[in-house]
């Protein structure tokens, strides 16, 4: 079998180009690694999305390779083009070739994205031991896929949907990404994210959340129990990325990587005592840091922790089920700031309750934290998320709601997920939020002071053209 992984377009049709950097997909380098542990193929993966190809370059490309399945992570914003570009492989290419879709919008929405007459197959949730049964079963050229456990398709013009899969238990036994793939050269940072010039990429060392933030769609793909790879497997990861690939530079993409401190500690040491000369960034929650372990984090390299605040007013926060409050989040950016670390936190806008007062507390707020960095996103209402569902159930998402649109940094009108501020008085605000914040003497001289290298004056010019994109953004309506 021939199998072609493509990672969608997004960013060079409607998003805002450039603001969230270029990761390599971790999904589809997981797939692959984990199928090739397991039989004999030929796998190549197309990232449309860093490369900025439109269609007519993708279709030369999937012509090139002939493969005889596709593979398409799908979040949702990409949903319209994965639907495009199903049809032109059908029918100008070859309409034998077997389309798989996997990712959290088929996994959220199962029956909807089947309806589509070119998707074959969907893998639900974690996608690994199901894409391997179904490349398996095509292989041996079976028709029955009932047994697959995870998996969708059609039978006599009908959407089947098996059980649920089991997660995988010990994470240590998935392979590690298949970097081989990738060009990883082309892949960088997010202006927020890039804490130096080394070459960089992801590294997951954990699976699920314990948390049930309204807006978070991570529970639908790997569960509510959180899984942890353990200390000596991620270190083995990282010298193999540091041995094989070049790659110096991290971001630990895990939810809350300091979720279990014990744990995240025991990853830090193993830094340090191996002598690995890498820098890297980490998410964390408010709740779940002490000093001790920030020490252990920067003695390790750690160079930025970030924070989703989400909100600077408690009324808020509580509406989200963030579990979280204004002072821990005062106390926790303070602590990180204290201990010499870079400071990153990113607030979401138009949330369910939100009025144009509660807007302007979260501006405050974000402008009194010792921040290095700052995100303000309208909220997006993804499926999958309990966020989606409200906002269903109040008419905020219609069937002429475009997939497109599904993003916090588009091209598109923001979707309306409360009920009195308008979708032209949230893009006001958000642009408001970050002229306030970063137009202030202190914080520019702040970040004047930083600049100590031709590396850290290139990431803050790339910092400041993002944002110049943010702030000259035009919405098609």
């Amino acid at each position: 079998m021939k199998i072609l992984f493509i990672n969608p377009p997004y960013t060079n049709f409607e998003g805002i180009k450039e603001s969230g950097g270029h990761m390599m997909p971790l999904s589809l380098a997981y797939l692959a690694s984990y199928l090739r542990s397991k039989m004999d193929c030929q796998i190549s993966i197309l990232d449309a999305e860093v490369l900025g190809l439109n269609y007519k370059k993708i279709k030369q490309a999937i012509i090139k390779e002939r493969p005889d399945i596709i593979g398409f992570t799908c979040p949702t914003p990409t949903m319209n083009h994965v639907f495009k570009i199903s049809e032109m492989v059908k029918e100008k290419i070859d309409p034998k070739c077997i389309i798989v879709v996997g990712g959290i919008h088929p996994t959220a929405l199962p029956e909807e994205t089947m309806q589509n007459k070119n998707i074959d197959f969907a893998v639900l949730g974690e996608g690994e031991i199901t894409f391997y049964e179904l490349v398996k079963a095509l292989t041996e050229g079976a028709s029955d896929f009932s047994q697959i456990n995870g998996l969708t398709y059609k039978k006599d013009g009908q959407t089947v949907i098996n059980p649920c899969r089991a997660l995988i238990e010990n994470l240590d036994d998935i392979p590690f990404p298949a970097r081989d793939l990738f060009q990883l050269e082309i892949y960088r940072q997010a202006p927020t994210k890039q804490v130096s010039d080394d070459l960089a990429g992801p590294i997951l060392t954990t699976r699920g959340c314990s948390f049930s933030c309204t807006h978070c769609i991570s529970q639908k793909i790997w569960g509510r129990n959180p899984r942890f790879r353990s200390a000596q497997n991620v270190i083995a990861e990282i010298e193999e990325c540091i041995d094989k690939y070049g790659i110096k530079q991290f971001n630990f993409f895990d939810d809350t990587f300091t979720l279990i401190e014990k744990r995240a500690t025991e990853i830090c040491d193993e830094i340090v005592n191996r002598k690995l000369n890498i820098s890297w960034n980490a998410m964390s929650r408010v709740n779940t840091l002490s000093d001790v372990l920030v020490k252990k984090m920067k003695a390790a390299g750690c160079k930025k922790i970030s924070f989703g605040l989400e909100s600077g007013s408690q009324k808020i926060l509580d509406l989200m089920k963030k579990q979280a409050t204004t002072e821990l989040a005062r106390q926790a950016t303070n602590l990180v700031n204290k201990n010499g670390l870079l400071v990153h936190a990113s607030f979401m806008i138009g949330n369910i309750g939100e009025t144009e007062e509660t807007i302007k507390e979260t501006i405050a707020f974000a402008k009194n934290l010792p921040l290095d960095n700052v995100s303000f996103l309208i909220t997006s209402p993804y499926p999958g998320s309990e966020l989606y569902d409200i906002a269903k159930q109040r008419g905020f998402i219609t069937n002429n709601t475009k997939w497109e649109e599904f993003a916090p940094l588009t091209n598109t009108p923001p979707i309306l997920v409360q009920d009195v501020v308008s979708q032209e008085r949230l893009v006001y605000w958000q642009k408001r939020g970050f002229l306030e914040f970063h137009l202030r003497f202190k914080y520019l001289w702040h970040k004047l002071k930083q600049i100590n290298s031709l590396g850290s004056l290139k990431m803050m010019l790339e910092g400041s053209r993002v944002l110049f994109r943010i702030l000259t953004k035009k919405f098609e309506q």
